[in-house]
């Protein structure tokens, strides 16, 4: 049975990791057996000597333990879990497709994820700078547009659903609660709905959360 260590939306001041529920989400989905190692937030992962920096350095979620194997970063367990469980389909078998599967992942972790975290970080904090929160929008929105214009003529990212979509549709509901409107996006809001009906979806309480937040817009 693997053990992931993941924070909860429950009890947790920003609602739960939605990197960690990446990894809920992929296990779900494949139907493989699994245990949370629920940690807090404060406790657990902030301090410098806390002991899950131990087992992941850098405090943060998610980390699997596979019978001792320990691996972390959303992206490197969300490929991991799919290729040791081929037959989910959630990474293709030819090279071609699986490159670009793997280009989106990547894509989530290095352009889209830090975005995101770019706008939110100027949006709460204590004294909000005018100038910081409209560029970090913008550069947010750039990064929605490229989404939007991917998922054009299709259901998911790249076709056929994946590791891919798990990547980047665990964070992307969070724009509702930083007060976007996503309506000039409106395939990232059909496919939002198209994930959101998905049993392994459900189980992902803090997506679930902020699905909600948004579900006028989603309908």
């Amino acid at each position: 049975m693997i053990k992931l260590y993941h924070i909860q939306a429950e009890g947790d001041p920003f609602g739960g990791s939605r990197n960690g529920c990446k990894a809920v989400i992929a296990l779900e989905e494949m139907g493989i057996d699994y245990e949370v190692n629920a940690l807090d937030r404060m406790a657990d992962c902030r301090p410098a000597d806390a002991a899950y920096r131990q087992i992941n350095p850098n405090g943060v979620t998610p980390t699997i333990d596979d019978n001792g194997f320990i691996l972390w970063e959303s992206g490197a367990i969300l490929q991991y879990l799919a290729d040791a469980n081929p037959s989910s389909g959630l990474l293709p078998t030819d090279s071609k497709e699986r490159a670009k599967v793997q280009q989106w992942v990547a894509w989530e972790g290095a352009s889209f994820a830090p975005a995101l975290l770019n706008f939110f970080f100027a949006m709460t904090a204590p004294e909000p700078d005018e100038a910081t929160v409209a560029s970090t929008k913008e550069a947010f929105l750039g990064t929605l547009s490229i989404l939007n214009n991917q998922l054009a003529g299709k259901e998911y990212i790249c076709g056929d659903y994946s590791i891919a979509d798990i990547a980047s549709g665990a964070i992307t509901s969070l724009s509702f609660l930083l007060g976007l409107d996503l309506t000039p996006y409106p395939n990232i809001l059909a496919w939002l709905a198209r994930l959101r009906d998905k049993p392994s979806w459900q189980a992902a309480a803090a997506v679930m959360s902020d699905m909600d937040a948004g579900k006028e817009q989603i309908g």
